[in-house]
């Protein structure tokens, strides 16, 4: 080569691209990790919001009404689809236990497990009149 002549040689072109390939595989993972990170966080608050609503949803039901909600329920809704198996236990006549669980779909989040005891509530004291 003439020493007029500039310009890089293959050997430099090949170092470099090893290098730029370097670079990127370590973005590319430090992205895989914050994205699955982000993926958890999420699906942890989607846990607590139907953990909320379910326990919500029994507290208000009328007492007579708990026995026929027992079952089980696929939901596949985003952003965790989930199943909600639901079992009611009349521990006495005006007592009722009901375990709620709920079981994500997605393998990376634990089923949970509410036990809540209901009791038949006496007359309505603010009911006036006969």
């Amino acid at each position: 080569m003439k020493h007029t002549q500039a310009g890089f040689t293959l050997v430099e072109i090949v170092v470099a691209m090893v290098l730029l390939s370097l670079v990127l595989l370590g973005v590319a993972q430090l992205t895989f990790i914050l994205a699955r990170g982000t993926a958890t966080v999420a699906g942890g608050a989607a846990r607590g919001g139907i953990l909320a609503q379910q326990v919500n949803q029994f507290a208000a039901m009328p007492f007579d009404s708990l026995k026929g909600k027992a079952g089980t329920v696929t939901v596949n809704t985003p952003p965790l689809p989930y199943t909600r198996t639901i079992t009611v236990d009349s521990l006495s006549a005006k007592l009722r236990r009901v375990t709620i669980i709920v079981a994500p779909l997605n393998w990376a989040f634990k089923p949970d497990t509410l036990v809540i005891q209901r009791t038949k509530p006496s007359a309505n004291p603010f009911k006036t009149g006969p």
